[in-house]
């Protein structure tokens, strides 16, 4: 898939400070005059909240292909088998510079992995093209072929990430 928009990912376990950090990167990027976009994969099971017992769901569950609803600048939409891509293309349409996956693990775009304990480790094994590692570990992470950065150092983080988007 070929796209003008920067795409980068930022993956951890629950409670491992992924959404914090996007914050940080959106208000960073936007100071910067940049249109930021970011989409998070509910992995946690279940409907995201919001969607169960609406008309659109019902809608969707007619038989409607997408169901959608807008209202109070929020737009929601819903179908049984939305793919990354689709979704990107959705975002692409808006005219963003960089967008932000939170989540999405076993996508193959550049990622920041968050690392709170040594459980955590197993994720630098089964992931692809891992740019970054924010730690809470006080090892060293000798055998991780990308930059770490201590967990109280974000600034620098998100400031080496736009050098290395060229922002």
């Amino acid at each position: 898939m070929v796209t003008l928009v920067q795409i980068f990912q930022i993956i951890g376990y629950k409670n491992s400070g992924k959404t914090t950090l996007t914050c940080q990167f959106i208000k960073e990027l936007s100071k910067r005059n940049l249109r930021v976009a970011s989409l998070k994969h509910h992995g946690h099971g279940g409907l995201p909240l919001g969607i169960q017992n609406t008309d659109s769901e019902k809608h969707r569950q007619a038989g409607s292909i997408i169901s959608g609803v807008i209202g109070e600048h929020i737009l929601q939409l819903s179908t049984d088998n939305w793919q990354l891509t689709q979704l990107i293309k959705i975002y692409e349409i808006m005219h963003i510079d960089v967008l932000i996956l939170e989540g999405f693990k076993h996508e193959d775009f550049p990622k920041i992995v968050l690392i709170s304990d040594e459980r955590d480790l197993r994720l630098l094994h089964q992931l692809t093209n891992v740019q970054a590692v924010l730690s809470t570990l006080p090892q060293n992470l000798n055998e991780v072929d990308a930059v770490i950065f201590q967990k109280n150092n974000t600034t620098e983080l998100i400031q080496w990430y736009c050098n290395l988007l060229g922002y």
